[in-house]
């Protein structure tokens, strides 16, 4: 029995890295037989980023094995899958076991996305994930002024950087934040995720498309989630590029802990379960009255409010981390 990294999955076969950074070996994997259950509540049993154990079995020409385990995972990055006409609602973990990510916008096309933005920082602060904003396209002639984003966000403590994967603005200050352990790029189809990798890490030479010019939309680039090992010494997790991000496992009740400007007014507020909307002695709201909150990422919190669920079925007692 070995135990290995997961550093690439697809729809139905994985590759696993064991052994050292000196000298690791590459798996090519399926799911054990026993483990396949795991699909009835979540897409895949294993992604990027998780630890297993795997049993290696004989093959003509590489080294093949089946993943028996899933270690148990410090965290993990999660949204709702696609309905496909399933009634049960699944869970489609994108990674796990992160320590840093960075949400990619756009400052060009697509168009600047804060809602999402706030969804995934939302998601990983949930989860306990450190996480900070990058505004990519800098160079572009017709890119918006980053300046009030970056203000807001660095207010609430977020890390910001300006980035241009072209003209190298805040390639070196990315590239040192995965000096150690695994971190993530997460955004829309077309804001440039592979352009930022192919800068970090010369040499991978990751496909990249332009965004269509009529929809202002991107496109899927990155068909596979991966894990790229890097020079500086850290893992990057690349991810297919989403048109959208839900939360998972978070009731109403828990979507404002995931607002960080929420948490010194909330804890003045006159009821514990106040869901900062309507309630009478509710500090959220006279924060905001008085200026203190930004009005967007209000607007963005009661978005989110609307569509998560009274209680969670029970998605506590399946595996994974989270905050409590």
């Amino acid at each position: 029995m070995l135990e290995g990294l997961v550093i690439q999955h697809g729809a139905n076969r994985y590759l696993v890295e064991t052994g050292t950074v000196a000298d690791p070996e590459i798996w090519v994997c399926t799911i054990a037989g026993r483990l396949r259950q795991g699909r009835k509540t979540q897409v895949r049993v294993a992604v990027i980023g998780d630890r297993v154990r795997l049993q290696p079995e004989e093959a003509a020409d590489e080294a093949h094995g089946s993943i028996v385990e899933v270690l148990p995972r410090a965290n993990r990055i999660s949204r709702p899958a696609p309905s496909g006409g399933r009634q049960q609602r699944q869970e489609q973990v994108v990674m796990a076991n992160l320590d840093r990510l960075w949400v990619i916008a756009s400052l060009d096309q697509p168009p600047l996305n804060l809602h999402f933005v706030d969804r995934v920082l939302a998601a990983a602060r949930h989860q306990g994930v450190e996480a900070g904003l990058v505004l990519n396209k800098l160079d572009l002639a017709s890119a918006r002024d980053p300046r009030p984003t970056k203000e807001l966000y660095e207010s609430l403590g977020y890390p910001v950087l300006l980035c241009s994967a072209l003209g190298g603005q805040g390639v070196e200050e990315l590239r040192a934040s995965f000096a150690g352990g695994i971190g993530a790029f997460v955004g829309l189809s077309g804001v440039g995720k592979s352009s930022l990798i192919n800068a970090l890490q010369p040499g991978l030479e990751l496909v990249t498309k332009e965004v269509g010019e009529r929809s202002g939309q991107g496109r899927h680039t990155t068909t596979a989630s991966r894990l790229y090992r890097l020079d500086c010494g850290g893992w990057l997790a690349d991810t297919p590029g989403m048109r959208g991000f839900g939360l998972w496992g978070m009731s109403k009740g828990e979507l404002g802990d995931n607002f960080v400007e929420f948490d010194a007014p909330a804890q003045r507020c006159r009821f514990r379960d106040c869901l900062h909307v309507e309630e009478p002695g509710c500090e959220v709201l006279a924060a905001l009255g008085r200026g203190e909150l930004d009005e967007g990422r209000y607007r963005h919190y009661r978005g989110l409010l609307e569509e998560l669920p009274e209680e969670l079925d029970g998605w506590r007692d399946r595996k994974g981390g989270g905050r409590r």
